[in-house]
C-alpha cells in the first residue's frame, strides 16, 4: 500500500516520472460515485500514485477540476459569440496538450486500497473525446452550441462498472489546466527540484559504476555458509578439529555473501543468539581511516586501535592486513563494536599469520558465538600467547569452548576473562581444562559468578595443574567455603603461585587460619590481594603471624577489611621481622591514631617498606606527628599516601617540617581530603624552598580548603626551586 502523504512529490519522482509538472488552481470538486457499487473517478492524474505519494482520492479530485475547466470554457463560448472561434481553438489546444502529457500508469491496487475503485480506461478516454466533440460543435451556430453545452452540463455522471480486465495498469490522461502561468513560481520550483533530483540520481549511478559505492560492501563481507559451519563444526563433531580454513578474500568477485548471526545460529543450533552489529558504510573519511590502520598494521610491531569504532565491517576490511603479516606483534582491538562476524573475519586472516603474540578484544560484543569462533581458531594457533577477552559478554557456552581450546592449545600463557558472565558450568569446564593444560601461566576470572562451588571446582583442577602461577578471582563471591578449598589445593600443588587476587569475595575472619597456613607454605607468593573483605582484627592477626615466616611476599593489599588498632599493632610487629615486603596497602581501615603510631614506629627503623598507603585510616593530627617523625629517619619510603585522615593544618605543618630538614628518599606525597587550609599550604611552600635539592617530585593537596593565597605561595615555591635547580621536576596538584 502507498503511504498517504498528501500531494507532495519528491524532486526525483518529479524529474523522472513528470515531464510536465503543473499546478491546479481551480477549486476542488468532489467526484461522484455510483450509489449501489463502486465506480472510478472521471479521470486520473498523470502520476504514478505508488511512486509519487499522491493518493487516489487526491488524483480524482484533480481530474474533477479538469472537467470543471472544460465546463467553464463552454460557458465562455455561450457568453461571447464573437470569441467563439478563438475559444474553440484554445480548448482544442488544451485537449491536445493534455493528451501529450499522458505518461503515468496508475496501479489498480492503490485505488482499490483507498476507495475500492476500478477505473476503466476506455470510458475515461471516451469521456475526453466526447467533451472535445462538444467544443468543436460550436462552429455551426450559437444556438446549437448552447444546446449542446446545456446537454453536456445536464448529463448524469458516468457510472463505472467493475472492470473484468486482469491487468493492473491503466492508461491515464492529465486534465487541461486553467490559466496556466508560464512563470508560476511553484511550477518553476518543481522543475528545478526535478532537475536537481535527476542530477543526483545520475551521479549516484556513475559512482556505483566506478566502484565508489559498490566497493563499500567489500569490507563487510564475511565467510560463507560452508566456512561458518566449519568454524563452529566442533559441536557436531564432539570437539574434533573442523579443519583449516581458507584465507578471506576481501574482493567483490569472490561471491561471498553477508550472513547475519540469526541465519548462522539457525544452521548450528548450539550457539547463544546474539544481536549482530549494524553495518557501517565504508566510504569517504571512514575508508581513509581504515587504509591508515592497514598501513600501521604492516609497519609497526605494536598497534593500538582501542576505541576506533571499527565495527564488524571495518574489522573485516582491515583484517586483510593481518594475513601474511610479519610486523605486528601486539594488537589492541578493544572497544570497537566487534561481534561474531568481525571475529570470524579476523580468524580467517590470522590463519596466515604466524607472528602475532598478543591480542586484546576486550569490551567488544563477542558473546558466546564470537567466543566459540575464536576458540576454535586458537586450538591450532601457533603464535598468540596473551589473550584479553575482558567484558565481552561471555557466558557458560563461551567458557566451555575456551576450555576445549585450552586442552589443545600449547602456546597460550595468559588468558583474561574478567567482567563476563561465567557461572558454575563454565567454571567447571575451565577447571577440567586446567587439569590437562600445562602451558597456561596466568588465568584471570575476576568479576564473574564463580561462587563457592566454582572455587572448589577450580581447586580440584589446580591440584593437577603444573603451569598456573597467577590466579585472579576478585569479585566472585567465593566466601569462606571456597577459600578453604582453594587454600588447601594451592598448598598441595607442586608449582606454587606467585600472584593471588581474592579480593572482594566476602571472606570473613573464619578464613584467617586457612589463609595463614597457605602463606606459610608458599614461599614463592610475591603478591597477595585481600582488598575489601571482612577479615577484621582476628583475621588480620592470623595473616600477620604468617608474614613473620614468609620470605617471598613483596606486595600485600589488606585494605578495606575493617581492621582496627589491634590489627594494626599485629601488622607492625610483623613488619619488624619481615624483610621482603615492599608495598603495603592499608587504606580504608579505621586503625586510628594509636594504630598509626604503631605502624610509624615499625617503619621508622625496621621495615623495608617503600610504598605505604594509609588513606582514610582516621589517624588524625596525632598520628601525623608520629609519621612525620618516622620520615626523618626512614631511608626506604618513596611513596606515602595519607589521604582523608583529617590531618588539618597542624598535621600538614608537622609533615612539612620533616620535609624541610632532610628528604633524600620520599618522592611522592598525597595529602588530599585532609581539611588543610592556607596555613598548612604556607608551611609546605616554606619546606619546599628550604629543601630545594630534595627528592620530592609530586605533592598533592587537592580537595582541601586552600584559597588563592595558598596556591600562589606553593606556585612561587615551585618556581624558585626550578630556578635554583633547573634539572629538578616538581609538580604540585591543588
Amino acid at each position: 500500500m502507498h503511504t498517504k502523504t498528501g500531494s507532495s512529490v519528491s524532486p526525483l519522482t518529479a524529474s523522472v516520472f513528470l515531464p510536465t509538472y503543473r499546478t491546479f488552481r481551480h477549486a476542488r470538486s468532489k467526484p461522484e460515485f455510483k450509489a449501489d457499487k463502486p465506480s472510478a473517478p472521471f479521470g486520473l492524474v498523470a502520476l504514478q500514485c505508488r511512486t509519487s505519494g499522491i493518493p487516489a482520492r487526491s488524483a480524482s479530485s484533480f481530474m474533477q477540476r479538469a472537467l470543471n475547466t472544460l465546463r467553464a470554457t463552454t460557458d465562455t463560448v455561450n457568453s461571447s459569440a464573437e470569441n467563439c472561434h478563438a475559444t474553440e481553438i484554445r480548448a482544442a489546444q488544451e485537449v491536445r496538450e493534455a493528451a501529450e502529457t499522458l505518461i503515468a500508469v496508475a496501479n489498480s491496487e492503490d485505488f482499490a486500497d483507498d476507495e475500492q475503485l476500478e477505473p476503466d480506461n476506455n470510458l475515461i478516454q471516451s469521456d475526453f473525446r466526447r467533451n472535445g466533440d462538444i467544443l468543436h460543435s460550436t462552429s455551426s451556430d450559437k444556438t446549437s452550441t448552447k444546446q449542446d453545452c446545456t446537454s453536456f452540463n445536464s448529463n448524469p455522471p458516468l457510472h463505472r462498472p467493475r472492470s473484468k480486465s486482469s491487468s493492473n495498469n491503466y492508461a491515464t490522461c492529465s486534465a487541461p489546466l486553467q490559466d496556466l502561468e508560464l512563470f508560476d513560481p511553484i511550477f518553476l520550483g518543481a522543475v528545478a527540484s526535478g532537475l536537481v533530483g535527476a542530477a543526483l540520481y545520475i551521479s549516484q549511478i556513475r559512482k556505483a559504476k566506478r566502484g565508489d559505492i559498490g566497493s563499500s560492501n567489500v569490507g563487510s563481507r564475511t565467510i560463507g555458509q560452508a566456512n561458518f559451519e566449519r568454524l563452529l563444526g566442533f559441536h557436531e563433531n564432539n570437539g574434533a578439529n573442523p579443519g583449516s580454513l581458507t584465507t578471506l578474500e576481501l574482493s567483490e568477485d569472490n561471491g561471498i555473501e553477508r550472513m547475519s548471526f540469526d541465519a548462522a545460529a539457525a544452521t548450528t543450533g548450539n550457539v547463544t543468539p546474539s544481536v549482530s552489529s549494524k553495518s557501517r558504510e565504508i566510504s569517504g573519511e571512514f575508508k581513509r581511516q581504515l587504509r591508515n590502520v592497514m598501513s600501521d598494521l604492516r609497519r609497526y610491531s605494536t598497534v593500538d586501535l582501542h576505541g576506533r569504532n571499527l565495527g564488524d565491517d571495518g574489522t573485516s576490511y582491515v583484517s586483510e592486513a593481518l594475513a601474511f603479516n610479519d610486523a605486528v606483534l601486539c594488537l589492541d582491538m578493544s572497544a570497537n563494536g566487534i561481534s561474531q562476524r568481525g571475529v570470524i573475519a579476523m580468524c580467517e586472516a590470522l590463519h596466515n599469520n604466524a607472528c602475532l603474540e598478543m591480542l586484546s578484544l576486550s569490551s567488544n560484543n563477542l558473546q558466546d558465538a564470537g567466543t566459540v569462533a575464536l576458540a576454535t581458531y586458537l586450538e591450532t594457533n601457533p603464535s598468540i600467547n596473551t589473550l584479553n577477552l575482558n567484558s565481552c559478554g561471555i557466558g557458560d557456552a563461551g567458557a566451555v569452548a575456551l576450555a576445549k581450546m585450552l586442552k589443545k592449545n600449547t602456546t597460550l600463557t595468559a588468558l583474561e576473562l574478567n567482567n563476563n558472565s561465567i557461572d558454575y558450568e563454565g567454571t567447571c569446564a575451565i577447571a577440567m581444562a586446567l587439569a590437562e593444560n600445562s602451558t597456561l601461566e596466568m588465568l584471570s576470572m575476576s568479576g564473574n559468578y564463580v561462587g563457592g562451588l566454582g572455587a572448589s571446582a577450580l581447586a580440584n583442577g589446580m591440584i593437577s595443574n603444573e603451569g598456573i602461577k597467577g590466579l585472579m578471582l576478585n569479585g566472585n563471591d567465593i566466601g569462606n567455603i571456597g577459600i578453604e578449598s582453594l587454600c588447601r589445593a594451592l598448598s598441595s600443588r607442586k608449582t606454587k603461585l606467585s600472584n593471588l587476587d581474592i579480593g572482594n569475595n566476602g571472606i570473613g575472619h573464619e578464613a584467617g587460619p586457612h589463609l595463614a597456613a597457605y602463606i606459610k607454605d608458599d614461599g614463592e607468593l610475591s603478591s597477595l590481594n585481600l582488598y575489601m573483605n571482612e577479615l577484621c582484627d582476628l583475621g588480620a592477626i592470623e595473616i600477620c603471624n604468617a608474614l613473620k615466616h614468609n620470605a617471598g611476599m613483596e606486595i600485600l593489599d589488606i585494605g578495606g577489611n575493617n581492621i582496627l588498632a589491634a590489627g594494626a599493632e599485629a601488622l607492625a610487629e610483623a613488619l619488624m621481622e619481615n624483610e621482603t615486603l615492599r608495598t603495603l596497602e592499608l587504606g580504608y581501615n579505621p586503625i586510628g591514631p594509636k594504630g598509626g603510631a604503631s605502624l610509624a614506629n615499625a617503619v621508622k627503623f625496621h621495615s623495608k617498606i617503600s610504598t605505604l598507603r594509609m588513606g582514610w585510616c582516621k589517624i588524625t593530627m596525632e598520628g601525623a606527628w608520629h609519621i612525620a617523625d618516622a620520615i626523618k629517619y626512614n631511608q626506604c619510603v618513596t611513596t606515602l599516601d595519607l589521604r582523608g585522615n583529617e590531618l588539618g593544618d597542624e598535621g600538614c605543618a608537622a609533615l612539612a617540617h620533616s620535609l624541610s630538614l632532610v628528604n633524600e628518599n620520599l618522592t611522592s606525597l598525597d595529602l588530599g581530603y585532609n581539611e588543610i587550609k592556607d596555613k598548612g599550604a604556607f608551611a609546605l611552600a616554606q619546606a619546599i624552598k628550604n629543601n630545594a635539592d630534595g627528592c620530592i617530585a609530586s605533592i598533592s593537596v587537592n580537595n582541601n580548603y586552600i584559597t588563592k593565597f595558598g596556591e600562589v605561595a606553593l606556585t612561587e615555591a615551585v618556581e624558585l626551586v626550578q630556578e635554583l635547580n633547573p634539572d629538578r621536576n616538581l609538580y604540585v596538584q591543588f
